[in-house]
């Protein structure tokens, strides 16, 4: 696959995801709604707001792109700088304990 078509379908990827996670969110934990809905609550928002499942995803693409692979403490200083940066994302209780104890200084592979 040529890098061009490559590239393509990482931000296709990304970019759907966003949406999906953006458009979702007011339903997560819901049951019974309809496709019908879905398109009455989206033409009702003015701005569609992602998630922390995509401000992750988001930490999770900056470091492979930036190390060219994987490298867990360089993605996990990431996980941690986005979140300081836009908390509101709706992460639960676990992340931000887990970030807390890294910036405390535990490796980024025990603090879970």
């Amino acid at each position: 696959m040529d890098i061009d078509t490559l590239q393509s379908k990482f931000f296709g990827s990304m970019i759907g995801t966003a949406v999906g996670d953006a458009l979702g969110a007011g339903f997560e934990g819901l049951q019974g709604f309809t496709e019908e809905h879905v398109h009455t609550v989206a033409d009702r928002r003015r701005v569609l707001r992602y998630t922390d499942d995509t401000h992750m995803m988001i930490g999770v693409a900056e470091s492979l792109i930036a190390k060219i692979g994987f490298n867990g403490e360089h993605m996990a200083d990431r996980f941690v700088k986005n979140y300081n940066w836009e908390p509101f994302r709706g992460y639960g209780p676990g992340p931000p304990r887990i970030f807390a104890s890294i910036q405390a200084g535990e490796a980024w592979d025990k603090a879970s």
